[in-house]
């Protein structure tokens, strides 16, 4: 818990000077979720004990004493008497939050609701919170109201899913080009659940060997452009040598744009996508036509031409090398709290999808940084970070690191208007719906965190170390 020490400050000073001890007083309304930290308050409301006499207090800008009694549920002495309905705070006493939510949600005024949702939040995640202060006393909505709502729910998910359908046929226009993130192109070269270009994974390889004098990557290509066939060019590796040297010397010709079809899937420019891989390039250029069907060059096309095991593995090696330099993972963190079952989630996990990587962190000595510096990365609210951190003080710093391959993550829209794999949302539920019950005082997402879409994965790279 946190409040602001100048206001606290000036509050000692208010007191001081209209002669009144912090124990006959009680903060109420907007100081308690400033307090938890849900937002900050704009004025300090206060309630007095009804020995005080209020009559000729020395006014202050932002003190007020509000109208008596402030709770329907308790007298205002009450409140500030009996312990159960404060909290106490560098000697100061502050309603507690579940009063807070009664009187709001009574209101339920616009500006009410905002804060009737975060302390909805709050009660879910704090062990403190406590229902049975205003359990009996709270509106029931009529019946009508809960179908009306429900249906509210059902259009609003339908409308969201229309519109994403109609912006996402209208993203890329079919008579220009536009930039694309070059990770973001790569990743949708999936097909049927499976990467469908190991094409280009060659001719980044080839790329590799060529530059540093190797033969393995050239003898792949050359093997490869034998069975394929089709090249416009005499001899394609003499060509593929010049395009490399070019995009090294100048770097991407925005005169040539790779050409995709509606699902982004590459019809023309393999080359120029495994050069800007190579060279890192952040973007593209890419231009769109539905009607052009695509190749397949998934590893079956590779084994069914006489790709040997070694090579076939060599280049799925390479493939994972360059997904996980270009963030195309989910990053999972299992927390500290299911420490005695990382090796079972693990082991669940790998079930449903391809494992990239594992790491054991322990004894984190910045563990609480690491923790806030995790979740900023989506926004989270502060005062939620502060309950998870505060869940798990109890337990080792201890966490695991798992980097996952979901090919085909199948997104939509939170309400910040920022992206999160659906898939990613029913695997943590999963999880925790099968360990919650093994976890001491669990409340929500205190067992796993996953990153919402692969530039999570790009942000918390790096963000803890051995």
């Amino acid at each position: 818990m946190n409040f602001d020490a100048n206001d606290l400050q000036s509050l000692e000073e208010y007191l001081r000077l209209n002669n009144i001890s912090k124990t006959q007083i009680c903060l109420v309304g907007s100081t308690t979720l400033s307090l938890i930290g849900i937002r900050k308050h704009s004025d300090i409301d206060i309630i007095f004990h009804s020995n005080i006499n209020t009559n000729n207090l020395i006014s202050h800008q932002f003190i007020e004493k509000v109208q008596s009694p402030w709770s329907t549920l308790f007298s205002d002495d009450e409140l500030i008497e009996d312990s159960n309905l404060h909290i106490v705070f560098n000697g100061f006493k502050f309603v507690r939050p579940e009063l807070v939510f009664h009187k709001k949600i009574w209101h339920n005024r616009r500006k009410d609701q905002i804060d009737i949702n975060e302390l909805c939040q709050y009660a879910k995640m704090s062990k403190m919170w406590n229902w049975q202060l205003i359990d009996g006393n709270l509106p029931k909505p009529l019946f009508i109201k809960k179908y009306l709502r429900k249906i509210s729910h059902i259009f609003q998910y339908n409308y969201h899913r229309i519109v994403d359908y109609l912006n996402t046929d209208t993203i890329i226009h079919k008579d220009c080009f536009q930039m694309i993130p070059t990770s973001h192109l790569l990743a949708k070269q999936i097909v049927n659940q499976v990467f469908n270009r190991y094409d280009v994974v060659i001719r980044y390889m080839a790329i590799s060997s060529f530059l540093n004098g190797e033969d393995r990557g050239v003898s792949l290509y050359k093997k490869m452009q034998t069975y394929r066939a089709g090249s416009i060019y005499k001899n394609p590796w003499k060509e593929f040598q010049e395009l490399i040297i070019n995009f090294k010397e100048n770097g991407f010709d925005l005169n040539e744009p790779i050409l995709v079809n509606s699902d982004l899937h590459i019809v023309d420019g393999s080359h120029r996508l495994a050069c800007a891989l190579y060279f890192q390039e952040p973007f593209v250029p890419v231009r769109i036509n539905k009607k052009l069907s695509f190749s397949l060059f998934g590893l079956n096309w590779f084994e069914s031409y006489g790709f040997t095991n070694t090579e076939l593995e060599l280049i799925e090696a390479q493939r994972l090398s360059i997904f996980h330099d270009q963030n195309i993972f989910f990053e999972v963190v299992l927390w500290p709290t299911v420490l005695d079952y990382f090796d079972e989630i693990e082991e669940f996990i790998s079930k449903r999808y391809k494992i990239v990587a594992s790491a054991d962190y322990k004894a984190i000595s910045d563990f609480d940084t690491y923790i806030k510096a995790l979740y900023k990365i989506d926004d989270i609210k502060q005062w939620k970070v502060d309950l998870k951190i505060e869940a798990m003080l109890a337990y080792p710093k201890d966490i695991r690191v798992i980097k996952i391959e979901i090919l085909e993550p199948n997104y939509r829209y939170k309400d910040n208007n920022r992206l999160i794999s659906i898939v990613v949302e029913e695997l943590k539920q999963e999880i925790r719906n099968k360990y919650k019950s093994k976890v001491k005082n669990y409340f929500h997402d205190i067992i796993i965190h996953i990153g919402d879409n692969y530039e999570h994965s790009r942000l918390s790279k790096g963000l803890i170390s051995k």
